[in-house]
């Protein structure tokens, strides 16, 4: 499974990015602090989850959620964001493969639930 850390702050991509090592699957982890460089990647990697971050510069998540639906790419999404807004929460409901909000930081527990869960939800085929 191959999994995108998005996010500015390279110590939240380090955390994760341990935790996700630690899980003990065949994990293959990506991380990118230039969200730019990850809208590159992503047509050519395709992941199976993106971990990201909605609050970046230049670039944030909406535009790379925005990206995704423009390639019509049904990757599902973990929000992990430090902004607990009801405004981002609604609007991340307005997007296909948003799999789960969650607020910043993440423990490693909580990662090895989400991992399961999208493990065993059987994903959407693009149309």
């Amino acid at each position: 499974m191959k999994i995108f850390l998005i996010d500015d702050l390279k110590i939240i991509n380090l955390v994760n990015k341990k935790y996700l090592s630690q899980i003990g699957k065949n994990l293959e982890i990506m991380d990118f602090e230039d969200p730019q460089m990850a809208m590159n990647a992503l047509l050519k990697e395709m992941p199976s989850l993106i971990f990201l971050d909605l609050n970046m510069p230049e670039i944030n998540g909406w535009d790379i959620l925005n990206h995704l639906e423009k390639h019509r790419l049904l990757i599902p999404v973990i929000i992990l964001t430090s902004s607990d807004s009801p405004v981002y929460r609604q609007r991340a409901g307005t997007y296909s493969n948003i799999f789960s909000f969650q607020l910043k930081p993440i423990s490693k527990t909580g990662i090895w639930e989400l991992i399961q869960e999208v493990m065993e939800t059987p994903q959407k085929k693009a149309s």
